[in-house]
């Protein structure tokens, strides 16, 4: 293994030019969100998630010259081949392994928001920045179609004919050009144009640009207009635009209003951070039906089951063949999940305090034959530990039941033992093991993948902390030239856990608007769940890592308190809005608990290690909203009783 790269901190969407790279780093996983279950084409595609879900990367896949180089060396390369076969599902490639997509990405930079700060008036920004945003679309196709025709551009476009059918383009300065390279050479001058335009600010002795408010450019390709030397043309048009958080917000809304008012006649995929999204939006994500619009929130799906693990694995697996030299691709093989011998006179100790404290306090005679059970367990010492500290939550969880309920002390046997165990209390017992006597939590590959709160990109950074460790072990093997393992141990897992979470909370500082807030916030839910889960008996074992609010609740957040900066609720409901933005908060809709419709927040899964919570989901806190209100100030030791 080279020690000289950490694969996990390089991305592949920055990899522009890197093409070889790119692909050796995609994982074919990430297809998974076009499940057959949502049109895919000849609609818009608005794809969201928080900072580093992965919505670049997976753009990337299908423009040119990654399809191209798909296409060409699939039969040769098993990686390939994976990626190949998922697409050609998708109809990307026909029977011939020819490319069925003309697709352009097109990244929205700084250099468009800059219009905003243009002392020009609002008419002639909105003017500018659609006649830009229309020339450069025009260009980036007619460069992907000679890519994919394999014809010289732009020389090749000659032979490309746009015939537009006035009765669905409009108006627009093309409308009496039809040859491609003419087309091409129109755009050229414009831009010139326009940027010039942009650079005199004052737009005194300008050139007229073209005044249409509106995407001509998506109507232009539309593929029954398109005929290339002498027959129409078969592939799909698809525009990618991307990083549309990085626009004004008028420049978004006028954008999305324009894309979704006029259903455009090509595929438009659209990419964004939820940041950009309006509090209102960001609360209502969820509930948005339209059938010319799929939304898909990366975060969201990954979330379902145990996709993001899989996903995840996959990711790994293809950065470690980068530098492994012939050893393991495996990353979860490099994470050891077997608690070393430094803790076993630890847990020889903390075993006999928790047997002392059981046959002092309870009656031994009802609970012989469960206490018989431990007594003959033959296992390590790590195991044996967890097995008595499950046998204690159970017996304090059946004998403040007797006491509630009044009931005569009858022996139990051990069916009625087996009956109330399971691997919640397991959990609950490894969990509570951690807090009381420092035994490592927080290791191994399952638990790694669920640390990420399904972000690529925030799994990549816990897997490079990780990998720096294991680099060190390798240094170490070299340097002492011996055959210890390179492997980290449970308990440096543990170690750069805790460490990378506090860096991560201080960043928060510089990362997330209203950062105070949002953390007093914050830490309130993690010390409210915390209380909630360290309770002698673990009734909500293993222990709870978020809150809900009901349906009803959500609504008046949505509806009421997010837009009237008077309500009471409004600064609550604006920070709820921005942990979701900033994948602090991961959200559940209409999820169904006692007869009610709820929308549970749970924490963003790095955060549950500062807090000492379990990392599954399902376990929740039902609060009202005066309470989330209080979270707000300070902590609120009042809020942390049942409610």
């Amino acid at each position: 293994m080279r020690i000289d790269i950490n694969p996990f901190f390089s991305r592949p969407s920055e990899t522009i030019g890197e093409n070889d790279k790119f692909i050796q780093l995609f994982s074919p996983d990430v297809l998974d969100i076009f499940d057959g279950k949502k049109p895919l084409w000849d609609i818009v595609n608005i794809i969201r998630s928080s900072p580093g879900g992965g919505k670049t990367t997976l753009l990337k896949l299908f423009t040119p010259d990654i399809l191209l180089r798909i296409k060409n060396k699939h039969k040769d390369e098993q990686h390939l081949l994976d990626i190949y076969k998922r697409l050609k599902f998708l109809g990307v490639y026909d029977d011939r392994d020819n490319p069925l997509l003309i697709s352009t990405h097109i990244p929205f930079t700084n250099e468009y928001s800059t219009l905003e700060y243009l002392d020009i008036g609002d008419a002639n920004k909105e003017h500018l920045f659609f006649s830009l945003l229309n020339t450069r679309i025009i260009l980036a196709v007619l460069y992907s179609f000679c890519r994919i025709k394999d014809i010289d551009f732009p020389e090749g476009l000659n032979k490309l004919i746009v015939n537009q059918n006035p009765a669905m383009t409009g108006f627009n300065p093309l409308r009496n050009i039809i040859n491609g390279k003419d087309i091409y050479d129109w755009c050229c001058e414009n831009e010139e144009k326009i940027c010039s335009d942009i650079d005199n600010v004052t737009l005194a002795n300008t050139h007229e640009v073209d005044k249409i408010l509106e995407l001509y450019s998506l109507h232009l390709f539309d593929t029954k207009n398109l005929i290339y030397d002498g027959f129409p043309v078969k592939e799909r048009i698809l525009i990618m635009l991307d990083d549309v958080h990085n626009l004004s917000h008028k420049q978004r809304n006028s954008l999305m209003k324009n894309i979704i008012d006029r259903r455009p006649l090509v595929n438009v995929w659209i990419a964004e951070r939820l940041q950009a999204l309006t509090m209102e939006e960001i609360i209502s994500e969820g509930n948005i039906t339209n059938r010319d619009l799929v939304f898909v929130n990366l975060e969201q799906f990954w979330s379902r089951g145990n996709k993001f693990q899989k996903f995840v694995n996959s990711v790994a697996e293809k950065r470690l063949s980068i530098i492994a030299e012939g050893e393991s691709t495996n990353f979860a093989s490099y994470l050891s999940e077997i608690i070393g011998k430094d803790f076993n006179e630890t847990a020889v100790a903390s075993t006999q305090i928790i047997k002392d404290k059981l046959y002092k306090n309870f009656n031994i005679e009802k609970y012989a034959a469960w206490l018989n059970t431990r007594e003959e367990f033959i296992g390590n010492e790590i195991e044996t530990l967890v097995e008595w500290r499950r046998l204690e939550i159970l017996i304090d969880r059946d004998h403040g039941n007797s006491q509630q309920l009044l009931q005569f002390e009858e022996f139990l046997d051990e069916n009625s033992l087996i009956k109330q165990d399971g691997s919640d209390i397991e959990n609950a017992a490894r969990l509570f093991l951690h807090e009381e006597y420092k035994i490592p939590y927080y290791y191994g590959i399952d638990k790694i993948s669920r640390l990420a709160s399904s972000n690529i990109e925030q799994f990549l950074n816990i897997s490079g902390k990780l990998f720096e460790a294991i680099t060190l072990n390798q240094l170490k093997k070299i340097s002492q030239n011996n055959s210890n393992s390179v492997n980290i141990s449970p308990k440096k897992q543990d170690q750069l856990i805790k460490k990378l979470t506090n860096e991560k909370w201080k960043e928060l500082d510089i990362r997330v608007p209203k950062s105070t807030q949002v953390k007093i916030f914050l830490d309130n839910i993690g010390s409210f769940c915390r209380e909630q889960t360290y309770t002698r008996n673990a009734w909500n074992s293993p222990g709870i890592n978020g809150i809900a609010i009901t349906m009803q609740d959500r609504d008046i957040l949505k509806n009421k308190a997010i837009i009237d900066s008077n309500h009471h609720l409004n600064r609550v409901a604006n920070i709820i809005a921005l942990c979701i933005a900033y994948n602090l908060l991961d959200f559940r809709l209409n999820y169904k608990v006692q007869g009610k419709e709820v929308m549970i927040l749970y924490l963003n899964r790095i955060y549950c290690s500062k807090y000492g919570l379990p990392l599954n989901n399902g376990k929740f806190k039902v609060k009202r909203l005066s309470d989330l209100n209080l979270f707000l100030d300070k902590k609120q030791k009042n809020l942390f009783s049942n409610t």
